[in-house]
């Protein structure tokens, strides 16, 4: 199996994907994870079951060999669907933007934001916006998604901290969001991530715990809306909160000196 760069933009980020091919797409802004679920029609954690090959004679036009993948919905967010239905997937060709599966990872649990496809067509599952092909790093997203009863229609802030070296702990760091008038503050918890809910809709600069001589690469952070681009900086970034909404910002920390990498 090869791996190459894909340019996928959204935000200014840069994603590592499987490919057998330098062909590239472009997605629009990241969006927040209650975005992506009210315009999705169904969400689902689904594991892949099976793959259908591509015949000899079909086979370097279709990624990895495969024609399709199958799918088994686990457990249901929202749909039409039911926790044992089998659904089947087409296979992306790297400028449709949609997932291009190996038989390598049969057996991967996925979290997947859908549209119902036309009768007689394939799923369609998109390599931009929020579907995680391994869903244990969906962390930003299952935390809502797993409660949403209890935060339906409250403003949630998310994201997650990023350093460009592994060496660098990323849980526990604290997160101050500074308002008009107030300052609230969270913690990162695994992998980085964090969540606070029911601020105020206002302007807000959040504030991430830096040691000595880090910085915040502007030059790799991604926001969903709401991001005020102009009014961010080295050691914050500045947002918009609006009723009942959600901001999600990816935060990618680097040694002031040090020279960009791209995420991966």
């Amino acid at each position: 199996m090869r791996y190459v760069f894909l340019k996928i933009t959204f935000a200014g980020a840069f994603v590592l994907l499987q490919a057998s091919t330098g062909l590239g797409c472009t997605c629009g802004p990241l969006v927040s994870v209650l975005d992506e679920y009210e315009r999705s029609q169904v969400v689902i954690i689904a594991r892949l079951v099976s793959v259908e090959k591509a015949s000899a004679k079909d086979k370097e036009e279709h990624w990895f060999g495969v024609r399709a993948s199958r799918f088994v919905v686990e457990k249901v967010y929202k749909g039409a669907v039911r926790a044992g239905d089998t659904l089947v997937f087409g296979q992306g060709n790297g400028v449709d933007c949609m997932w291009a599966l190996a038989e390598s990872q049969i057996g991967q649990q996925s979290l997947v934001y859908l549209n119902v496809p036309a009768a007689g067509s394939d799923w369609r599952a998109s390599a931009c916006g929020r579907s995680h092909h391994r869903a244990k790093d969906a962390i930003e997203d299952l935390l809502y998604l797993d409660k949403m009863d209890q935060v339906r229609g409250k403003t949630r802030v998310s994201g997650r901290y990023l350093p460009d070296t592994k060496d660098v702990k990323v849980a526990g760091r604290k997160m101050r969001i500074v308002g008009e008038s107030e300052t609230y503050e969270t913690l990162t918890g695994e992998k980085g991530v964090f969540e606070i809910y029911d601020l105020p809709p206002g302007i807000y600069r959040l504030e991430p715990e830096l040691d000595s001589g880090q910085i915040i690469d502007v030059n790799f952070v991604w926001f969903s809306n709401g991001a005020i681009r102009e009014q961010s900086t080295e050691t914050s970034v500045a947002f918009t909160l609006k009723p009942q909404k959600h901001v999600s910002v990816g935060l990618r920390i680097r040694l002031k000196d040090a020279k960009p990498v791209p995420p991966q």
